[in-house]
């Protein structure tokens, strides 16, 4: 199988980023003018600036008209990535990522939830929030990209007193989530900015871009098991999906 050929401006975006991981060019410094890289690596302008671009997007320069371009970062920041096919994909979500406890309290449930959760308003509904961040080698944490609030329905009286301890409520909510029994994940995206609180989580500022993934997940009866409301770090987080042509 023959190799495929790198795009000129990614291997001089590597090269460059390689310049920048070593230090050549530090924190705090300026790459060359476009006009002097162009000459260094034998390049066109173009090529030169999509090379940068990549740069830019990984968050490793800031390009300041009339400044050039500011080395900000030595480190480019992990993206974590979700392709989605089939629901024991999305399940494995939770397997790349760890999911720490915030909380774990009995709430009352607020329109427009309650009918979401088959309640009337008011009626004690569980809520649990959690700190999600990519699972790295070693078992290690990596950096927070999302907040998560999952809400369930009332619960039987046994299930209820485990979501509720903090020792056991993870483990309880993990095991009503079996590809075996589940029927029907639903799925709603939004674009938002987060509020100060989320944003704090998140180390980031109030405000920044955040993508909301609510996902409500059903057995194979139909009843709701639980809906996860997740706010996502626009610059940490992508989400793809495989849709196939089904013939007749």
């Amino acid at each position: 199988m023959t190799q495929k050929k790198v795009p000129r401006y990614r291997a001089i975006a590597n090269e460059l980023m390689a310049s920048i991981v070593g230090h050549k060019y530090p924190v705090g410094s300026v790459l060359p003018p476009e006009t002097e890289l162009c000459d260094q690596l034998d390049a066109s302008r173009h090529t030169v600036r999509e090379a940068l671009r990549i740069l830019e997007l990984n968050g490793l320069i800031a390009r300041r008209q009339g400044s050039g371009s500011e080395v900000i970062a030595d480190t480019p920041p992990v993206r974590y990535r979700q392709t989605v096919d089939t629901i024991e994909d999305l399940l494995q979500y939770g397997n790349a990522s760890r999911l720490a406890l915030l909380s774990t309290a009995e709430v009352p449930a607020e329109e427009p939830l309650a009918p979401v959760l088959g309640c009337a308003p008011g009626t004690p509904c569980i809520l649990m929030r959690g700190l999600r961040s990519e699972r790295r080698r070693g078992n290690q944490e990596g950096q927070p990209f999302a907040v998560s609030h999952i809400h369930f329905p009332p619960q039987p009286a046994r299930r209820r007193d485990k979501l509720l301890q903090p020792t056991t409520a993870l483990p309880t909510m993990l095991a009503s989530l079996d590809a075996r029994t589940l029927g029907r994940i639903e799925q709603t995206f939004e674009a938002v900015a987060l509020d100060a609180e989320t944003a704090a989580l998140l180390l980031v500022k109030k405000g920044a871009p955040a993508l909301r993934v609510a996902r409500g997940y059903f057995d194979r009866k139909g009843h709701l098991i639980l809906l996860a409301v997740s706010w996502h770090r626009a610059d940490l987080y992508r989400y793809s999906t495989v849709l196939r042509h089904e013939s007749a």
